[in-house]
């Protein structure tokens, strides 16, 4: 069997790899620049410390308890962000070596939940990383016999469109989610906010010179309709699993929200969920690169 670093999947070197002393603003906007989620922390020697998340970012930010972190700055969160170190905010995590094999990432992405593994060598220094995001774009479109609705998530997490930044960093950690559906009073669905999103605000010149000047709270109450960026893409709950492979590829997209409004799958669903549905079969085809999952018993 093929090792993932003889398949060359994932991406080598990570986007993001960043000393432990780096200050948090500056993490911050080079996930934003690169379009990525998770910074790997490494040592002096590039040794593999820890992983940093958009999610860890948003919740020292305000959104969950490490906004401890802040407080000790007496709420001065420009200060706050400019001083604290990414060590500061780190996770320990699990990581693969480049002789491990997809079979091994599936596992142990569904057994810990884990949305990023770092690949290092023999030494621990950091060559590449793997998310579930390559591993969505390994997936064949061929039909699964699984219908969306069977891996979706419900309820659909929705807050208004006037509700503020703070309040949507607060769900978004306290639901431990990536993605908040924005819903009008009159019950339509008016876009998804994405925790990039967010990052992306804090990352824009006039945020940081708003948070400069002391204000911050004025950046809290942004209301998050500022701030979307996305428009929804639906999904029939009743269609087969290989219709939202294609729908995600054609959008550029990690998911959809279903029709019926009761629910959205994204790609951590199907990481997560597809292979545990009765009687799901997940094959990996290392000569083409793919990953087929399918309904073989009824």
């Amino acid at each position: 069997m093929k090792s993932i670093g003889e398949l060359k999947v994932g991406r080598y070197p990570p986007l993001v790899v960043l000393e432990a002393e780096v200050p948090i603003t500056r993490m911050m906007c080079h996930l934003t620049t690169k379009g990525v989620r998770h910074a790997v922390i490494v040592d002096s020697e590039g040794k593999l410390k820890g992983i940093v998340s958009a999610k860890d970012i948003v919740n020292f930010l305000g959104g969950g308890p490490k906004y401890g972190i802040v407080e000790k700055y007496n709420g001065d969160l420009y200060k706050a962000i400019q001083e604290t170190a990414a060590a500061e905010i780190m996770n320990p995590c699990s990581y693969l070596y480049d002789d491990d094999t997809l079979y091994d990432v599936i596992n142990i992405m569904m057994e810990r939940d884990i949305g990023a593994l770092p690949i290092v060598d023999s030494e621990m220094r950091v060559i590449g990383i793997i998310s579930e995001k390559h591993i969505m774009a390994l997936f064949s479109e061929s039909h699964t016999y699984v219908r969306v609705k069977e891996i979706m998530s419900t309820p659909l997490i929705t807050l208004p469109p006037q509700a503020t930044l703070i309040e949507g960093q607060k769900l978004m950690i306290s639901k431990d989610i990536r993605r908040l559906v924005l819903k009008s009073p009159s019950g339509g669905l008016r876009g998804i906010l994405s925790i990039k999103d967010i990052l992306r605000f804090y990352c824009k010149e006039s945020t940081r010179e708003v948070l400069k000047s002391g204000k911050w709270r004025i950046i809290w109450n942004t209301p998050l309709q500022n701030i979307c960026t996305r428009e929804i893409v639906m999904v029939d709950p009743e269609e087969d699993l290989s219709q939202a492979v294609r729908l995600m590829r054609k959008h550029s997209i990690g998911c959809l929200v279903t029709s019926d409004g009761k629910g959205i799958v994204t790609e951590r669903d199907f990481l997560l969920k597809l292979p545990k549905v009765m009687g799901v079969e997940v094959f990996v085809d290392e000569v083409q690169k793919l990953i087929a999952a399918a309904r073989i018993h009824f």
